[in-house]
């Protein structure tokens, strides 16, 4: 156990698993845990339901663990049940209870409960400097500099990241600076800044190139191909969205491999392969249903919309960029107002 919980630490999660099976040993939060350093998340949630019956710590991590994983499948309903789950064992048990409520203001993030979210998460970080958690900061600033974003705070949002990487920095934790990184690079591209954005995701690649995290991998191949599919370096960028559609697969994880299919949609609509196109949008359109990713429904509603357009059907495409507005305004985003996307 001593030996797994150290590879874990050490975020050889490939050699933790390995040991797991190897030595027969039943312990769900651990497998769990190898799991989802690996961003087999669908599989890492099925490990924690099966750890902690007994309701003590390992449960309370469990559950802290099963939240990240449907957030990241964008699963706000089994988000939600996780969270309540684990607020209530933090409070019980009398210790996590920060980490409980910044995976519940995640969760209501995730819902698009924004102004809950952010009063939620500033609470939290204010608790984290004070305890001069260097750490449990950078985390919250990250979740705050992603829901700027959502709201159209570019400048807030910038500031937060940054500020969550310089955090992760005080704290050692090159993975959390990573994170940081993607989350600037990301800002910096819709906001038009793209020669910072791609020497973020560059250094963010560097972070982890060298660790056993799947998903970060294929979100700095799919990162690095939006800011080159802006820059019209599209052969590049297709080579790129290929990567990171393979990686998005081999992990299951539909709802970021929707952005990759709206990408290359993206792409072949400005090579002229309409027809080509609205498949790719069509397949985006049905990753993202369902998975709490309103943004990328929008971007979709309103490429095909264009589309429409170009194939000539003007009708059609004014009846789908109304709903899509309706779409967006409902969601309470900006969508339509991003001009670098």
């Amino acid at each position: 156990m001593e030996k797994i919980e150290a590879l874990l630490d050490k975020g050889e999660f490939k050699k933790a698993l390995a040991a797991i099976k190897a030595g027969g040993i039943r312990e769900p939060y651990l497998e769990g845990e190898a799991l989802r350093g690996l961003g087999l998340f669908a599989e890492a949630a099925r490990s924690y339901s099966r750890a902690g019956s007994d309701g003590g710590e390992y449960a309370l991590e469990a559950a802290l663990g099963s939240v990240k994983c449907f957030r990241a499948l964008g699963d706000a309903p089994r988000a939600f049940s996780s969270a309540k789950k684990a607020l209530a064992l933090s409070k019980r048990l009398g210790v996590m209870q920060d980490e409980a409520e910044l995976e519940w203001a995640l969760a209501l993030r995730l819902s698009g409960r924004l102004a809950e979210a952010e009063k939620m998460l500033l609470r939290i970080l204010k608790s984290y400097r004070l305890d001069r958690d260097h750490a449990g900061a950078s985390f919250a600033l990250w979740a705050l500099g992603g829901l700027y974003r959502l709201q159209g705070r570019y400048a807030a949002g910038l500031n937060a990241f940054e500020e969550a990487l310089s955090a992760a920095r005080k704290a050692g934790d090159e993975e959390a600076a990573g994170y940081a990184l993607f989350g600037l690079g990301g800002l910096l591209r819709v906001a038009g800044f793209m020669g910072r954005a791609l020497d973020c995701y560059g250094r963010a690649r560097k972070i982890f190139a060298r660790t056993d995290d799947t998903f970060a991998k294929a979100y700095a191949e799919c990162g690095t191909a939006n800011v080159l599919r802006q820059l019209g370096r599209l052969d590049e960028a297709w080579k790129g969205y290929e990567r990171a559609h393979s990686l998005y697969s081999s992990l299951s994880d539909w709802a970021d491999l929707g952005f990759v299919e709206w990408g290359m949609g993206e792409i072949l609509r400005r090579n002229g392969d309409f027809r080509g196109a609205l498949g790719r949008y069509k397949a985006a359109e049905k990753l993202f249903r369902g998975r709490s990713e309103p943004r990328g429904e929008a971007l979709t509603m309103l490429s095909m919309a264009q589309l429409r357009y170009l194939l000539g059907d003007a009708a059609g495409a004014e009846k789908a960029h109304a709903a899509a507005l309706k779409f967006i305004k409902r969601h309470g985003l900006h969508t339509h107002l991003e001009t670098f996307t």
